[in-house]
């Protein structure tokens, strides 16, 4: 499309003199950008900026990644939430090793045989990185497309991708399509807001046919999701005399490879005490765990079971927590504390 489109200038020029300055934006790498993208699927961006940072520092290229053991890319990951993202992008980085020689693909195809790789995912890294017209569109920009077009389509149904992946193609510049995605994921995370738009502060206010109607707030359509199932679970701090922490590791399909508080006394642990030590709330993707906290003095009748392990707050420094238990995992860490003061003073 021609520069001269009104909305193509007005978005551009915006973005090109407003962008926020990020450090996956300083770069064509594809690999970082790769990065960048798997860790902003379901993280604000402000707060992913760390662990893309300390991420790459680690795992500076693909061939370092696919070289590392999961559980240290799943210690990396520690806080971001939706484990699978990791996994799925440490065994992307092993076939990209395996099958394309350390490069990462350049091809729509290439990139789609990646796990974890959709059609966003793979738009960003080749309009980005290649500068290439493939559309990148995600949730913000189906809400961005609905509301400039003024377009009621169900944003849930595969037409409305199919519609706004049109319109994104012809949005993009030749000279720069990179420029366009990163335009609309501006815009989409900072003024067209889910549910209150920043109009006034919109580049393309006066473009946006559902601006113009009034009808700003009542797009996108979208079919309300189902209600999360809610578990009820027990977690068990379980210290040994020695003053060690039980900690499991999950071989359940929900943060399969990380470790936890048990819910349940593990075989040959006698518990001779147990008080209550706080409650939290974490949410999944379908399933919300209500949790109560149990501070219990263990005694280990035997060696831990083959998933478990008796942790010292070394050790426990090494595992990799979901950030569900976030609230038990201080709770822990200052009970070592204490102990470290209260070794040093007697």
């Amino acid at each position: 499309m021609n520069i001269t489109n009104p909305l193509q200038t007005a978005l551009l020029t915006w973005y090109r003199a407003s962008a926020r300055d990020l450090p996956f934006r300083r770069t064509r790498d594809p690999y970082a950008i790769w990065v960048s993208e798997i860790m902003a699927q379901q993280t604000r961006i402000t707060a992913l900026l760390p662990y893309f940072e300390r991420f790459l520092r680690m795992f500076p290229d693909v061939d370092a990644l696919a070289a590392a053991e999961e559980h240290d890319v799943l210690k990396a990951w520690e806080g971001l939430g939706y484990y699978s993202r990791a996994r799925c992008l440490h065994r992307a980085a092993g076939l990209v090793v395996r099958e394309y020689e350390g490069i990462v693909p350049d091809t729509l195809a290439g990139l789609r045989r990646l796990p974890g790789v959709g059609d966003y995912t793979a738009g960003a890294i080749l309009s980005i990185a290649h500068g290439q017209r493939e559309p990148a569109v995600d949730g913000n920009v189906l809400r961005v497309h609905a509301r400039l077009t003024d377009d009621d389509a169900d944003v849930t149904r595969p037409e409305a991708k199919q519609g706004a992946r049109a319109w994104v193609y012809d949005l993009m510049p030749e000279e720069a399509p990179g420029d366009m995605t990163q335009a609309l994921m501006e815009l989409g995370a900072l003024i067209c807001l889910p549910k209150v738009p920043h109009c006034e502060g919109c580049p393309a206010e006066g473009l946006c046919v559902a601006r113009v109607a009034g009808r700003e707030r009542l797009l996108p359509v979208k079919t309300p999701k189902k209600p999360h199932r809610v578990e009820v679970r027990p977690v068990l701090l379980l210290f040994d005399p020695e003053g060690r922490v039980y900690m499991r590791k999950r071989h359940e399909a929900l943060l399969r490879g990380l470790w936890e508080f048990p819910a349940e006394v593990p075989e040959g642990v006698e518990v001779l005490s147990k008080e209550p030590c706080g409650k939290a709330t974490h949410t999944f993707t379908h399933i919300k765990w209500e949790m109560e906290g149990y501070l219990c003095e263990a005694v280990p009748n035997g060696p831990a079971p083959d998933d478990g392990v008796w942790a010292d707050g070394a050790l426990f420094e090494t595992l990799a927590v979901p950030a569900a238990f976030r609230v038990f995992v201080s709770l822990v860490r200052n009970l070592f504390r204490t102990k470290e003061t209260n070794t040093v003073e007697s």
